[in-house]
């Protein structure tokens, strides 16, 4: 059956933290969540990883699922993570993180495509009910992200927080 892809807006935010940092914490696969997520490295090829992630997720009734993937993650430190779903309720899921050095501070975008098998019947489907779900959750988990980094960069010795003077938000 074929997929049609389906590109999301991405997600940008502004982390006042250094991206060396911001990495560090991004890819730190072992670690539970408060909220539930969790990760678990799955098979280490060292820049290569296969993971299996726990997210949490919007449902279209208004509340919040757990659902279980498992991605191929290449690290392209510090600049980029990739994420290529492998088993998961998407027949196609890619991801990337992007990180730039703003002023000392970390530019983060979130990229995503996405797709739901059966040619135009799942683009269909994927487009009216899949993607105002997966745009909620790129937008929460940027905020989690970003919060989490800052919270890490007050703690760091090597890679202090740093309000360098650019606003906290661009788009997420």
């Amino acid at each position: 059956m074929w997929v049609i892809p389906i590109r999301m807006e991405a997600v940008e935010i502004h982390i006042h933290a250094d991206r060396r940092l911001a990495f560090q914490v991004l890819t730190a696969f072992g670690t539970a969540q408060p909220d539930g997520s969790s990760s678990r490295v799955l098979r280490d090829e060292g820049q290569r990883k296969l993971v299996e992630f726990h997210a949490l997720i919007p449902t279209a009734a208004g509340g919040k699922k757990i659902y279980r993937t498992v991605e191929w993650v290449t690290l392209r430190e510090p600049e980029a993570i990739d994420f290529e779903g492998v088993e998961g309720p998407l027949d196609l899921l890619r991801d990337r993180f992007v990180l730039d050095d703003v002023a000392g501070c970390t530019r983060f975008r979130y990229e995503s495509s996405f797709g739901l098998k059966g040619w135009i019947v799942g683009w269909l489907a994927a487009r009216s009910r899949v993607k105002p779900l997966l745009g909620r959750f790129m937008r929460e988990h940027a905020r989690q992200l970003k919060a989490t980094i800052e919270e890490r960069a007050k703690r760091s010795r090597l890679f202090p927080y740093r309000p360098c003077g650019i606003g906290t938000d661009q788009r997420a």
